[in-house]
C-alpha cells in the first residue's frame, strides 16, 4: 500500500544534543571511577581507525552505563536526561504529520535500549540493537544501514513510501541516504533547532 511517510532522526534532530553523552554524563556522575573506561574506549576506537576492528565494538565500549541500568533505570534516564531536551517545534512538526496521516518512522543510532521508552507519537521507532550483553545486534543504525532497517520495517507493516509526500528531517548529512527516500527533505539546526530546507 501507498503511504506518506515522515522519518525524523532523533540525536541533535527531535532533542538537543547526542544522548549518549548524556548517558555517560549520569554514569560518571554517579561513578567517578568509570572515567578510566574511556582508555578501552579510546584503544578501540583507535582501533577502528586503523581497521583493526569494527565501530561496532567500538561502540559497545561506550555503552558500558547500561551494564549497571535495569529496564526501570533506562525509563527514568529517558524521562529525567532526554525528554527534557526535546525540540518543541520539531515534536509539534512530529505530531501535526501524525495527525495528518502520515507514518511516522523515529530512525536513530542511539540504542533501543532506552529509546523504546520514548513517549513521542510514532508509528514506530528503530534504534541500534543490543542482546542482553549490551553487544550491538547486526549494524549500528546510522548512515546507509538506516534504509535496511526503514525498510524492513515498513515492509512488515505492508507500506510502500509515497515518495511525493513523504517527509524527512536530520540535522546531519550522515541521513542522506535516509533522506533520499523521501522527497521533502528538511535540516535541524544544532543547538537551534530550527527547521530549514536539506542542501547538501
Amino acid at each position: 500500500m501507498k503511504q506518506a511517510v515522515a522519518l525524523f532522526d532523533f540525536d541533535d534532530t527531535l532533542a538537543k544534543g547526542d544522548t549518549i553523552y548524556r548517558l555517560l554524563e549520569k554514569d560518571i556522575k554517579a561513578h567517578p571511577l568509570h572515567i578510566m573506561k574511556f582508555l578501552n574506549v579510546g584503544i578501540l576506537f583507535i582501533g577502528y581507525k586503523l581497521h583493526l576492528n569494527s565501530f561496532e565494538k567500538s561502540k559497545e565500549a561506550l555503552l558500558w552505563p547500561l551494564k549497571y541500568m535495569s529496564d526501570e533505570d533506562c525509563k527514568q534516564f529517558y524521562n529525567d536526561y532526554v525528554k527534557p531536551t526535546y525540540y518543541a517545534n520539531v515534536v509539534d512538526v512530529l505530531n501535526e504529520h501524525k495527525q495528518n496521516g502520515l507514518f511516522v518512522v523515529i530512525c536513530t543510532a542511539s540504542t533501543e535500549r532506552y529509546m523504546r521508552y520514548t513517549d513521542l507519537n510514532a508509528n514506530i521507532l528503530i534504534g541500534t540493537k543490543v542482546d542482553a550483553n549490551n553487544h550491538i545486534i547486526g549494524n549500528n543504525c546510522k548512515g546507509k544501514y538506516k534504509i535496511g532497517y526503514i525498510l524492513e520495517a515498513l515492509e512488515k507493516a505492508h507500506i510502500d513510501i509515497d515518495y511525493e509526500h513523504s517527509y524527512g528531517y536530520s540535522d546531519s548529512n550522515s541521513d542522506i541516504p535516509m533522506l533520499s527516500l523521501v522527497k521533502n527533505r528538511y535540516r535541524i539546526q544544532k543547538k537551534t533547532g530550527k527547521i530549514i530546507d536539506f542542501i547538501e
